[in-house]
């Protein structure tokens, strides 16, 4: 199989503290640096044609939403549904749960699911590191997906699963069809500032998986942590990833 031209965009948390203060500036230069599409982490106190329109204005597109379960429950969940509405995704991925209470947790996120479904939202879950920890013979990443409908998505972030001791390409070939983003961050023991590509994950065995035998259509770029400021970790990784993958 032949690998795909898969688009890439940034996770907003990526740029916190310079977005929080200029939004669509941040936005324009992000799409300067050679992103297409936007990841969102909260809404900044916008409405949904807002936030639209300043995508619009430079040329971005909405690859989905990290929205917290408490935004997908009771009265937060039409407020939810309507900014996505607005951006033209329906993808929202739950960012993290309580691995403490992974039942709750699992029962909560079933409830979203099944409350979003038939407003045409699908729902999803993004790892960190905990999610990787054992529950009998299986991790609970997994426990959460087979207790979950088949079209329940799954966001690999392969920074946090590489920093878990996974299998990466394993993950990826487990869970191939409920993927469509994956979070491209980096992973190295001693510099949790490092950029992609200079790290210890093995992109060049990883992205061939990923465009080759997965359904992904978005690789969302998500860097934490930054040595200088948020805006030149986030070209420093779009540059890099792009130099990687033209390899």
């Amino acid at each position: 199989m032949s690998r795909r031209d898969i688009p890439v965009a940034i996770q907003l948390y990526s740029v916190r503290t310079a977005i929080a203060d200029d939004v669509p500036g941040t936005l324009k230069k992000l799409a300067a640096m050679g992103y297409q599409g936007v990841e969102t982490a909260g809404f900044y106190g916008l409405d949904g044609p807002a936030l639209r329109a300043m995508l619009d204005d430079c040329g971005l597109r909405c690859a989905g939403a990290h929205t917290g379960l408490k935004t997908l429950e009771g009265d937060e969940r039409a407020a939810t549904v309507a900014v996505c509405q607005a951006l033209g995704t329906d993808r929202l991925i739950v960012p993290s749960a309580d691995m403490d209470e992974l039942d709750n947790a699992i029962a909560r996120m079933k409830q979203a699911y099944d409350a979003l479904k038939p407003l045409g939202m699908r729902t999803g879950f993004h790892n960190h590191t905990r999610e990787f920890e054992l529950v009998g013979d299986t991790t609970k990443f997994d426990k959460i997906f087979s207790d979950m409908p088949d079209d329940f998505l799954a966001q690999l972030d392969i920074g946090w699963a590489t920093c878990a001791g996974q299998d990466v390409p394993a993950l990826l070939r487990r869970h191939a069809q409920r993927l469509e983003t994956v979070h491209v961050k980096e992973y190295h023991p001693d510099k949790p500032e490092a950029v992609v590509g200079e790290g210890r994950v093995d992109w060049a065995t990883i992205l061939p998986v990923i465009e080759r035998e997965t359904a992904v259509q978005w690789y969302v770029v998500e860097q934490e942590q930054y040595e200088k400021d948020p805006l030149d970790s986030a070209q420093r990784c779009v540059e890099n990833l792009r130099a990687i993958l033209a390899r």
